[in-house]
Formats: structure tokens, C-alpha cells, sequence
């Protein structure tokens, strides 16, 4: 796959988001700042660039997220037909519609506006909103989730006996510290952990080593079938995976959507949402103990089945241009 870069990564935005706009509001968490991030911040100075790469690049659709508004721009410039493709949960309307008008002035400066999607592509189920939050707009296409899987074995992971929690922050939250602390309390509550990080990154009581196991990188489709509980800050990816396996989580959100995503999956039964890093191991515990989450999670897991997959979406939103 072909990949062309255009604009800085999200450190610089985040940055210059923080410095224009003071008081805290870098644009990680919803407010004003993730209003001047995505609507403005991302976009200043290389939307023109971004047009002509893909201009060269001549595309028959442009897909972005929700909170993207560079591939709205070069779909209305191009007069290229738009798809959404959602990466959370259902996201406040307030907010997005002051996204949209923090970016209005990149459209108006090129006389287009901005196009409404052919299609949603949505990997968040309507299992895990309340009624009142689903969406029922009519291009919307359900996307099956699946754990992210790699054709690579990688290593061997450790088979502890009892029971096992995977802690697992995915991309969206790197905090070394708060890992540790979540590593501790599990392993103190006497359940084994499969970390995903390297060896060394954080340390351990010698007393509580044997229950401390650093994995580095694995696909989820290859680290969460063996274990019992899923740990993790709440991202959707990582929630997802763990949600078409049918396993039973705990949530300690951070940023961004991830305490949304906490709230919806401890309504639904399936998690157990906590503040205190030092209460993960009784959460754990909890969760372990009640069969009620692992019961609501496989629950959940079979309505996900029914969902058309990847391949049969495509097809759809294919059919559609």
C-alpha cells in the first residue's frame, strides 16, 4: 500500500493547539481544544498541498474519520465522492458542528463546500448504545469488529496458570507510570497479567514477578482468546477486539472518547469502569468473580456475528459510487 504524508503528525498539533489556546486545552480531551485541533490546527497551511497529492493520486472515493476534516476538503475540491468511516462511539453533536465551522473558512476561501457522505461505515455496534444514541442514518453501513490480526506468529506467549488479565493501553495512551500501577494491582490480587510492553519498561516486587508478564507487541487476535479479563484505557479498538471475543473488561479511561466508551460498556454489563489505578486488581477480581460480564460479553459477542465483515462492507460502499 502506497502511503503519502502530507502535514505533521499529531505531537506538533497538539503542541500548537496547547500554545494558542493556553489553559490545558492541547485538543486531547472534548472542549475548545479539540475543536481548534481538528477544525483548525490540522489543516492550516497544507490543505493545498494534501489537494494536489491527491490530485496525482486521482482517487475514486475519499474516506476519512469523524473528527477529519482534511479529506472532506479534498473531496469537496476534487468533486470526489465522500465516506465516513467512524472510530468511536457517537461522538456529541455540539461538537462536531463547531469542528465543522472551525473549518468552514478553508471551504469559502476555495468557493466549494463541504459534501455530505454517500456512506457511515460504523464498527461501534448498537449493542453497546441505549436506544437514544443510535443513529439511524440511512447510509449508514454496520461494520463487523475483529481484533486486529498480523499473518507474523511473533513469539510464544506465556500460559499462566489461573486466572489471566491482559492489560493492553493500544496507541492512544502511552503512560509508562500508569501501566505500572495497573500491573501491580492485578498481579497483587493474585490473577497473572500479559502485558503489552517490553521488558523493563516498569518494575515489580520480586514477590510479585511471576505474575508480571511483559509480551511487547502482540495482535489482539493472537493475545486475548486465552485470557480472562481485558484491561485497558477504554480505546475502541481494544474494547472492539475484546467485545467480539466475548471477553469481560475493566476500563480506566484517560483522553479523548475513552471515558464515553467506559460509561457505554459498564451500562451494558460487559465492564467494570474505575478511577483509582490501585483499584484495578478488586475490579479484576469483580469482574472475574461475577459471571454476570463474561455471560452479557458473549452475549454481545454472538449479535456482533451476525454483522457483515470487512469484505462485504466494501462491497456495499463500492456499490454505491
Amino acid at each position: 500500500m502506497d502511503v503519502f504524508e502530507v502535514g505533521p503528525s499529531m505531537d506538533g498539533p497538539i503542541t500548537e493547539t496547547g500554545r494558542r489556546l493556553g489553559d490545558g486545552q492541547d485538543g486531547t480531551k472534548p472542549g475548545p481544544g479539540a475543536v481548534e485541533l481538528f477544525g483548525a490546527v490540522r489543516v492550516d497551511g497544507v490543505v493545498d498541498e494534501a489537494v494536489e497529492v491527491a490530485r496525482r493520486f486521482a482517487p475514486d472515493l475519499v474516506v476519512h474519520d469523524t473528527v477529519d476534516a482534511m479529506g472532506p476538503l479534498i473531496a469537496a475540491v476534487l468533486g470526489v465522492p465522500l465516506a465516513e468511516h467512524r472510530i468511536t462511539g457517537p461522538m456529541p453533536e455540539q461538537l462536531l458542528q463547531a469542528m465543522a465551522d472551525r473549518a468552514e473558512g478553508e471551504y469559502t476561501a476555495r468557493g466549494v463546500a463541504r459534501p455530505a457522505p454517500i456512506a457511515v461505515v460504523d464498527p461501534y455496534p448498537d449493542a453497546l448504545l441505549p436506544k437514544t444514541e443510535r443513529d439511524d442514518f440511512p447510509g449508514r453501513l454496520p461494520l463487523r469488529p475483529e481484533p486486529h490480526s498480523t499473518t507474523d506468529g511473533g513469539r510464544a506467549l506465556p500460559a499462566p496458570d489461573g486466572p489471566v488479565a491482559a492489560l493492553a493501553f493500544g496507541t492512544s495512551v502511552q503512560d509508562p507510570a500508569a501501566m505500572g500501577s495497573l500491573v501491580r494491582s492485578i498481579a497483587s490480587a493474585g490473577v497473572s497479567v500479559l502485558a503489552t510492553v517490553e521488558p523493563g519498561e516498569f518494575d515489580v516486587d520480586e514477590s510479585l514477578r511471576h505474575k508480571v508478564h511483559a509480551v511487547g507487541f502482540v495482535a489482539l487476535a493472537r493475545l486475548l482468546p486465552s485470557v480472562d479479563v481485558v484491561v485497558s484505557a477504554g480505546g475502541t479498538g481494544t474494547l472492539l477486539a475484546a467485545l467480539a471475543l466475548g471477553k469481560p473488561q475493566v476500563i480506566r479511561p484517560f483522553i479523548a472518547d475513552l471515558p464515553w466508551n467506559a460509561r457505554r460498556a459498564a451500562d451494558r454489563g460487559i465492564a467494570v469502569e474505575i478511577e483509582d489505578l490501585a483499584s484495578a486488581g478488586d475490579a479484576v477480581r469483580q469482574v472475574i468473580s461475577d459471571p454476570s460480564y463474561a455471560r452479557t460479553a458473549k452475549a454481545v459477542a454472538e449479535e456482533l456475528a451476525d454483522l457483515d465483515d470487512a469484505n462485504r462492507v466494501v462491497k456495499a460502499l463500492l456499490d454505491r459510487l
